[in-house]
């Protein structure tokens, strides 16, 4: 008998074809510098009670719905999962620089991954390695639809990416744990940023941001004699841009009176570039925000220090381009 120590942990994924929940080959693929990963199953256990019985503890367990759902944060090197977040991807380019044109997807679209789906579906596999022969520890969860997604930088940190997820089934072997080759590319970092509203003025006094979007993912359990979900859906789309900066006196009045007084709807755009590795068109990402709102800006008077205000935006549309030295993002 021995210990799980996590520095064996391994979260990676499976594109899946055909049909829902259903992953493709045997290749692992790199998700991330994944800090952590919580899955969550329901199995919907329904203690019951009834007359007759004469007892006042539980008559019986029944078995109800199955359930399973998760979040995982991670380092982000390519932009991957922020493809599968908006559901539509194009790659193109050849060769390396390729590029990825993620937009959102309509729920009349189909998908040429998987029938019967509206967004890309991907399979995760989490394992605790600690012997060859069968002692591991794996879950394999599938039919994983991402439900909300979100990008999170602070000045002189990593940039973060968290992901919560829905998932069909998830099962459980100890056997072997499928191989996975780690990206050697840097992750992103709080000086590859830029903030610009309107689209060509560049915030310079920004101090932490959060770009965040949700499917709003209705997951069904039909009358259908299964316990584990059907095809997720999705719903309305929300997005919302959340940035703090320091108070300097011409932006301040544009925000205020501009924007946040005078209504004014206006255009946004995130950039993240690798400058080391050859700059936005080597290996970069820009998430353009269209019919912006200003909801709220939260302006607070310190007794001391550089003040700071904090906005609150909501896009009313969104699309993103990547470039790096990936081939595809989708499964073909």
């Amino acid at each position: 008998m021995g210990n799980f120590n996590g520095d064996e942990n391994t979260l990676g994924m499976f594109y899946e074809s055909g049909n829902y929940a259903n992953p493709t080959g045997t290749t692992l693929t790199w998700i991330g510098q994944v800090q952590n990963h919580t899955p969550n199953e329901d199995m919907g256990t329904k203690p019951t009670r009834n007359l007759g019985t004469n007892n006042r503890a539980v008559d019986m367990f029944v078995d109800g719905p199955q359930d399973v759902n998760g979040t995982f944060t991670y380092y982000p090197q390519d932009w991957k999962m922020l493809a599968f977040a908006f559901g539509t991807n194009v790659d193109a380019g050849s060769p390396s620089p390729y590029s990825h044109t993620m937009s959102e997807t309509r729920s009349s679209a189909g998908n040429a991954m998987t029938s019967g789906n509206v967004f890309p579906s991907f399979t995760l596999e989490d394992s605790k390695y600690y012997n060859p022969t069968g002692l591991n520890f794996i879950r394999t969860i599938k039919g994983c639809i991402i439900n909300n997604y979100s990008l999170n930088a602070t000045q002189g940190g990593i940039v973060e990416c968290n992901v919560d997820y829905i998932g069909q089934s998830c099962t459980y072997t100890s056997g072997a744990v499928s191989a996975i080759t780690a990206a050697t590319t840097r992750p992103f970092l709080w000086s590859d940023i830029l903030l610009s509203i309107p689209s060509g003025t560049g915030i310079a006094p920004l101090k932490n941001i959060t770009f965040s979007m949700a499917n709003n993912t209705y997951a069904p359990h039909y009358l259908n004699g299964s316990r584990v979900i059907g095809t997720p859906q999705q719903l309305n789309l929300d997005y919302s841009l959340n940035a703090t900066l320091d108070m300097t006196s011409e932006l301040a009045k544009t925000f205020y009176d501009s924007y946040f007084q005078g209504g004014s709807t206006f255009n946004a755009l995130l950039t993240l570039v690798d400058t080391a590795y050859g700059g936005i068109g080597s290996r970069g990402l820009i998430v353009t925000m269209s019919g912006c709102k200003l909801m709220d800006i939260d302006i607070p008077s310190p007794m001391e220090g550089v003040n700071e205000y904090t906005l609150t935006i909501q896009p009313q549309n969104c699309s993103a381009l990547v470039n790096d030295d990936i081939f595809k993002y989708n499964a073909w």
